[in-house]
């Protein structure tokens, strides 16, 4: 038995594992951050963002395997739901990362900049809002999904300026326009699935109300 086995067989609740994997994909962000910031010297930025993602795939199989243990089935699916979505940030950090590491770009976008600001709030603001769980309350669970909306317009807005601005000003080569338009699409997703993790909260303390 190798020693994920062993660690799985450990079965810690779910509240621990979510919140060390938000712990995680805000540490994860952050490196995304210091890479664009040293942008020249991106390997070792790369290759952290790398580690982190392998932990973060770590936990979602500790949090699948918790889960087992639940008799409802209600339960069990909308928390599958909130795991994946939780594992799609950082995915989406470390697909940013990958991008950077196949265009070799040579300096920052600002938009990409602007992006990993947006998507690093909502990250944390998702994480204080798990702190709590499973006793989130219905209203803050709704506050929280608003709060959160608003910044995914925000990042939506980010990249649509961005785009429409390449497109008639033609600032960029047509190639580093190709390699950004990508790494921004990235991003801009990533915030959306941040933005539906809020969502998933918000119907998890619904179902658990109306269980009480």
């Amino acid at each position: 038995m190798n020693s994920l086995t062993n660690d799985l067989c450990k079965s810690r609740p779910m509240d621990s594992i979510l919140i060390d994997h938000l712990n995680n994909t805000v540490l994860c962000g952050s490196v995304l951050e210091r890479l664009f910031a040293e942008i020249e010297r991106p390997d070792s930025y790369i290759a952290e963002i790398k580690r982190l993602e392998e932990k973060g795939d770590q936990l979602t199989a500790e949090a699948y395997h918790t889960l087992e243990s639940n008799t409802s089935i209600e339960v069990i699916h909308i928390s599958e739901q909130l795991i994946q979505r939780v594992d799609d940030i950082i995915d989406g950090i470390n697909n940013a990362a990958r991008m950077i590491d196949i265009f070799r770009p040579k300096k920052i976008e600002e938009a990409a900049h602007d992006l990993v600001v947006t998507l690093l709030i909502m990250i944390d603001r998702l994480r204080k809002e798990v702190s709590t769980y499973p006793e989130i309350s219905v209203e803050s669970a709704r506050l929280c999904r608003e709060e959160l909306k608003a910044r995914e317009e925000e990042a939506d807005l980010i990249y649509h300026n961005w785009r429409k601005k390449q497109y008639r000003v033609l600032v960029l080569p047509l190639v580093d326009e190709s390699n950004w338009t990508e790494i921004l699409g990235i991003l801009e997703h990533t915030t959306d699935a941040t933005y539906h993790a809020a969502v998933i909260i918000e119907r998890d303390a619904r179902l658990r109300r109306k269980t009480l």
